[in-house]
């Protein structure tokens, strides 16, 4: 996931650089632009997820770039940044979808939940249109009542695989793929002998395991890439299903490999 930051004054910029975590949140990497045609052509060549926009710039406003972005690509998740407290500006925000309006200069903790909400929002706009377009094949080219059952059940089982990062909800799955959640859950467990629910931590945790015997990640770091963004919540789980918190497993399999 890519962040973009437009701002005419360098010095903002570094502002919201550090007062923003965005290592916290997995972001890839944070393209700087300084006037509306950089940040054009920033997004035409490069992947850029969410943008955090000032609103007066050289040749071209904000706004303008958010129009723009609106015309081309409308899946960005776009946050404004303004020392304008006019309710005018804030409207016209809104207006153009922008997911929040921030007045400058922001705090730590305002930056922290705007970037937690913008991802939140990436994150599952991806998951609807993944989704949806697994309902579309699914529809379109399966016939077979039982066969329907097997694909549907792998192809949750692949998403599961491939999104564990994420959060993933039964009932959510089962509305983009056209069939009831408890259709869902029985030809799962059928496929699988196990619930999507117990699939889910059972997966999250043997990949927890593989992420503590094979790198040097911290725990935090490791809880977040298999999707518990409680850190706390992660040890609990890991513990009650491993018999050992994440710390003691990682010294106790390090101890046995001497």
């Amino acid at each position: 996931m890519n962040v973009m930051i437009v701002d005419d004054e360098m010095i903002a910029i570094e502002a919201i650089l550090a007062r923003t975590p965005f290592e916290k949140y997995g972001i890839a990497e944070v393209f700087k632009a300084n006037s509306m045609q950089q940040a054009m052509d920033i997004i035409v060549e490069k992947k850029v997820d969410i943008i955090l926009c000032d609103i007066e710039m050289p040749s071209g406003s904000g706004m303008e770039l958010i129009e723009w972005i609106n015309a081309n690509q409308p899946e960005i998740v776009k946050l404004i940044l303004s020392c304008h407290n006019e309710f005018e500006f804030a409207q016209q925000a809104m207006e153009l979808s922008c997911l929040l309006y921030i007045l400058k200069p922001a705090t730590p903790d305002v930056m922290d939940k705007a970037l937690a909400k913008a991802v939140e929002t990436v994150v599952q706009g991806a998951l609807d249109t993944k989704l949806k377009h697994l309902g579309e094949v699914y529809v379109q080219k399966l016939t077979d009542t039982t066969e329907q059952d097997k694909d549907i059940a792998e192809m949750v089982k692949n998403y599961i695989v491939e999104h564990i990062q994420e959060e993933l909800i039964v009932e959510r799955l089962a509305q983009m793929l056209y069939v009831s959640q408890n259709h869902l859950a029985r030809c799962f467990k059928k496929k699988y002998g196990k619930t999507m629910t117990e699939y889910i931590e059972d997966y999250r945790l043997s990949l927890a395991e593989k992420l503590l015997q094979s790198t040097n990640l911290t725990v935090t770091m490791i809880s977040a890439k298999v999707g518990y963004p409680n850190y706390t919540y992660f040890t609990k789980q890991f513990k009650k299903h491993r018999g050992h918190t994440p710390s003691l497993y990682r010294s106790l399999y390090t101890r046995r490999e001497v």
